[in-house]
């Protein structure tokens, strides 16, 4: 581990009004965290953003920033970072369904107006999904596979993504993975139904969607970040004071400092376990 400086945790309180969300947030998990946060007192882990424009993108946090606005808050703290930096990896995660018929969920979503689905071999499916020229692939539980056709453009398109989803959220357990292979799934949720693979976004996508306020699916993007701020502990009370930001900050800065020179922030270089109590 080596000596960090405040300037390199780049912490801020931020106006909510400020923040842009890139997916859409689960009222049912708003509901748990807003109850978590009154009842603990402080934010743990600031949400994460990238500044544009003025204004801040939620690259992960969605939740608890949703949270805030919930409890009529003023500002939020967060950490920024740099998005278009190497540091920052953006991948997918795919849906794992677990507990609904197959023939249903096959059902449901060929229901809605703006989908089609065309059935297609193991391999062009998945092709074609990382090509971006599907939006979806549904992989059931025998193995076929179902392209996910849909027209507008990539804003319009998250939108439709996240009515795909409500198809089966709330009604089933969704699990996220990274692969999509049909065996390993098979023995790990035995009440496998589907899995859903969701195409990689870029962060251009995802800046373009939040500055549009168009949402994609919950549980989706999947934001790699090192030097991420955890067990920040910042109180609850703070956020309700309505001191000036410039205040806040100073505030948040000299905590910072007098938490670093008693050693109390720490960079982990290497991914650990941790396992809280």
């Amino acid at each position: 581990m080596r000596t960090l400086e405040p300037s390199e945790i780049r912490l801020r309180f931020v106006p909510l009004e400020k923040l842009l969300l890139h997916e859409e947030d689960d009222p049912n998990r708003v509901k748990r965290i807003e109850i978590s946060l009154t009842r603990d007192g402080f934010l743990r882990n600031p949400p994460i953003v990238t500044e544009f424009r003025s204004k801040y993108i939620v690259l992960d946090g969605a939740t608890r920033v949703s949270a805030f606005q919930s409890m009529g808050l003023r500002d939020i703290l967060v950490q920024i970072v740099e998005y278009d930096r190497e540091t920052v990896d953006l991948s997918v995660w795919n849906h794992v369904i677990v507990g609904l018929p197959p023939d249903k969920l096959l059902a449901d979503i060929a229901d809605i107006e703006e989908f089609t689905l065309q059935r297609m071999d193991d391999t062009t499916a998945l092709q074609r999904l990382n090509d971006r020229d599907i939006e979806a692939c549904i992989i059931m539980r025998n193995g076929s596979q179902f392209a996910v056709l849909c027209e507008g453009d990539i804003c319009n398109k998250a939108d439709l993504l996240c009515q795909l989803v409500s198809v089966y959220r709330g009604k089933a357990e969704v699990h996220r993975t990274a692969s999509v292979n049909i065996p390993p799934l098979l023995k790990e949720y035995p009440g496998f139904s589907a899995v859903i693979a969701f195409p990689v976004y870029t962060p251009t996508d995802v800046v373009e969607i939040a500055l549009n306020g168009s949402k994609i699916p919950m549980g989706v993007t999947r934001h790699l970040i090192p030097g991420r701020a955890l067990g920040v502990n910042v109180p609850l009370e703070k956020f309700k004071d309505s001191a000036p930001l410039e205040e806040k900050n100073a505030w948040l800065d000299e905590n910072v400092r007098q938490r670093l020179k008693a050693n109390k922030i720490r960079l982990y270089q290497e991914p650990v376990f941790v396992f809280d109590e």
